[in-house]
Formats: C-alpha cells, structure tokens, sequence
C-alpha cells in the first residue's frame, strides 16, 4: 500500500465541528460578560429618568410633526379655496429643536443654570446700585436743606 496523501476526512469534519462548537459557546460566553457588564454599569445610572427623558423628547417630536402637518393642510385648503387676499401660510413657534444625545441635554442644563446665576447676580447688582443711588439723592436733598448749608 502507498501512503496516504490527503487529509483525513472524519478528522476533518470532527475539526470543523468543533469549531463550530467553541464558536457558539464563545459567543455565549461573550453574551453573557456583556450582560454582567451592562448589569455593573445599571447600578448607578438614573434609567427612568433617561427613559422619562427620551419619551417627553419624543412626545414633543410627534406634536411638532402634527402642528407642521396642520399648517401644512391648512395651507393646502387655503390656496383650494382660492380667496382673494393671498394669507401666508400659518408658521409654528420655534422654540428650539429637542437634542437627543446625553451630552447635549447635561449642557443644556448646565448653560441653563449659568443663566440663572448670572441674571440674579445681575438683578443683585442692579438694586444694589439703586440702593445705592436712593442714599445718595436723600443725602444730597439733605445737605441742600440742612440749617448749616443756609448760613
């Protein structure tokens, strides 16, 4: 007999097979890290306020869709119904787009509370000079009336 110059088909297959094998349990494996993972990193996290966060978000998305669809109609049977005086189409309120990312609405927050920082230091200021203006024109009304400035 010669020698056998191939690969042994039944260790071949039982090779590929195993593979397979560590495969799916490596994957499970993996699955199973990531969810321990997720599960360390959910400790700490403020979740229903994020959901509560991501669902007002998108509640105030779908009215914005809705009023843009109304006006867009309202528009539409406008120009149907052929009046005499041109409208303009009816315009909605920017009030600025919602931001869906966790940064952006952390320095959303942020600016907002600068701002009201900086306006009550402000308001502060302002009435501390009007404080300060009042005493003077009562100090100054003063002097003109007192006896020693008549002589």
């Amino acid at each position: 007999m010669g020698k056998f110059r191939g690969t042994n088909q039944k260790a071949a297959a039982a090779a590929e097979k195993k593979s397979a094998n560590q495969k799916v349990q490596d994957a499970a494996a993996a699955a199973a890290a990531e969810n321990q993972a997720a599960a360390e990193w959910s400790k700490g996290a403020n979740l229903r306020r994020q959901q509560k966060s991501e669902s007002t978000a998108l509640k105030a998305d779908e009215q914005a869709r809705k009023k843009r669809e109304k006006a867009a109609l309202l528009a539409e049977e406008e120009a149907n119904m052929g009046s005499s005086k041109p409208k303009k189409a009816p315009t909605l309120s920017k009030k600025g787009k919602k931001k869906k990312n966790d940064l952006s609405l952390l320095e959303d927050a942020l600016v907002g509370a600068a701002d009201k920082k900086v306006k009550s230091k402000r308001a502060a200021e302002r009435q501390k000079n009007r404080k300060a203006k009042s005493r003077r024109s009562t100090q100054t009304s003063r002097a003109e009336t007192s006896p020693s400035s008549l002589s």
